[in-house]
Order: structure tokens, then C-alpha cells, then sequence
């Protein structure tokens, strides 16, 4: 099995499984009984709700970074952490209108922490890992887009429009080497590690999808550490190191 996680998990439950998630260390806050009359989806309660949702996120998207780089035997200090956040965001109330994409933030949590225990056991937890990545992601798309609500729109399926900010085609016509043209053109490559973590752009710290080992690529440019890569309709950047050119 393999038992190194290459990240970008994240940030990133398994319904049916919230035993694997420490409790709250307090109970949420009791609605006063003025609240009862007040917007529950309010501009200012929305605010406060969201800033602390992104700051616990925020956190989870660190420990997942972490939990990525750890062999499997150094992973029950990081599923720790991974508890307590999830914790963390299980005794923030969310608005109403909020509720749905909040349990569903918190599911996401649960199968991420149930897939690193998987790995702990040596157990697979690839696709429980990934589904995971893919619930919390979208999960906080429909908060972000509060108080409308409208369908989620996976904001990551528009990222292909950036193929022509990379495409090759204006620098290969005027080269007369084969050297130059090589360099703007794709490269094929695979996952050379056991699982690679995509994220929307060279500096963000929140995965948006986990690729596993072998698994065939596209590959641009190198900027910060990380690579361009497509893989199929997904358009993303990994680290440099989980990726073998052919």
C-alpha cells in the first residue's frame, strides 16, 4: 500500500461516521430570545458566521497539508488535530440559511479524518480521501455564495478558460529550433507519487482535487515549487516533486 500522502488532500467525512470526530470542547452558543426575531440570514450575521467558517477552514486546510506529507505511521498526531478542528467547526451555529453546506462541510471533515484512519490500518482510503476534497470544496462554494444560495457552480470546472493564458501556439510560429518549441508545448507526464494533491494556483493552500499514482498528465509551466498540469477536464498545479516527465 502506498503510505505516503502527496497533498493537496483538503481540505477536504463520512456520513454515517461522526464518531470519528472529537466533540465539541463547549456546547455552541444559546440563541437569546431576541435572536428569534432577528434575521437568521442576515448581512451582519452572515459576516460573522463566514469570517469564523473561512478562519476554521482555513486551519483544516493547513492540518491536511500536513497530514499529506506524513507516512502512515506518523498520522494519529495529525488525525488529532484534524478532530479538534472538526470540533471546532461542529460547535459553530451557523444561520439558517447556512445549515444545510455547514453539515455538509462537517461530513466532508469526517470522511477526510475516516480516510486517514483507513491508511493508519493500512486500509485503502484513496477514493474516501478524494470525495471528500470534492464535498468540502463545494461545500464552501454555497457559503460563499450566501445569502442566494443559488445551485453550486464548481468554480473549478471555469478554470480551463486559463488554457489560453498557457497555450503555446503564438511562441511556436515564430521558433526556428526545436529547443525553443518544446518549451510552450505540453509535456506528458504521470503521478509519480502516491497520491498528489491539485490546487487552483501555484500559492493556494487549498486542494481542489487528489490525483493518485500513474495517473497521466499534462504538464506546462513550473512557478513557485508547483507545476501546471491538466488531467483531463481538471486544470490545476501540483508539486513539482510528485511529478515524473516522460
Amino acid at each position: 500500500m502506498r503510505r505516503f500522502i502527496i497533498l493537496f488532500v483538503l481540505l477536504l467525512t463520512a456520513c454515517g461516521r461522526p464518531a470519528t470526530v472529537a466533540p465539541p470542547t463547549s456546547l455552541p452558543p444559546t440563541a437569546s430570545a431576541d435572536t428569534s426575531s432577528a434575521d437568521p440570514c442576515g448581512e451582519e450575521t452572515l459576516r460573522a458566521y463566514r469570517n469564523t467558517y473561512t478562519t476554521i477552514i482555513s486551519r483544516w486546510g493547513s492540518a491536511a497539508i500536513s497530514a499529506g506529507n506524513k507516512p502512515a505511521a506518523e498520522l494519529p498526531a495529525v488525525i488529532e488535530q484534524l478532530q479538534a478542528i472538526a470540533g471546532d467547526l461542529n460547535g459553530l451555529e451557523p444561520p439558517a440559511c447556512a445549515k444545510q453546506a455547514h453539515g455538509e462541510s462537517l461530513q466532508a471533515m469526517q470522511m477526510a479524518i475516516a480516510g486517514y484512519q483507513n491508511l493508519v490500518a493500512s486500509k485503502d482510503a484513496g477514493t474516501m480521501i478524494r470525495d471528500s476534497i470534492d464535498q468540502l470544496a463545494d461545500a464552501r462554494l454555497r457559503i460563499a455564495a450566501l445569502p442566494d444560495q443559488p445551485a453550486p457552480t464548481p468554480t473549478t470546472e471555469a478554470t480551463p478558460t486559463i488554457q489560453a493564458t498557457f497555450t503555446p501556439l503564438p511562441t511556436v510560429t515564430p521558433t526556428s529550433t526545436p529547443e525553443p518549441t518544446a518549451t510552450p508545448l505540453p509535456r506528458k507526464g504521470v503521478i509519480g507519487s502516491s497520491r498528489a494533491q491539485v490546487f487552483e494556483t501555484p500559492t493556494s493552500n487549498t486542494p481542489i482535487k487528489t490525483l493518485l499514482k500513474d495517473t497521466a498528465i499534462l504538464v506546462f509551466e513550473v512557478q513557485k515549487g508547483r507545476l501546471h498540469i491538466r488531467a483531463g477536464s481538471l486544470d490545476g498545479w501540483v508539486s513539482q516533486s510528485s511529478v515524473i516527465i516522460k
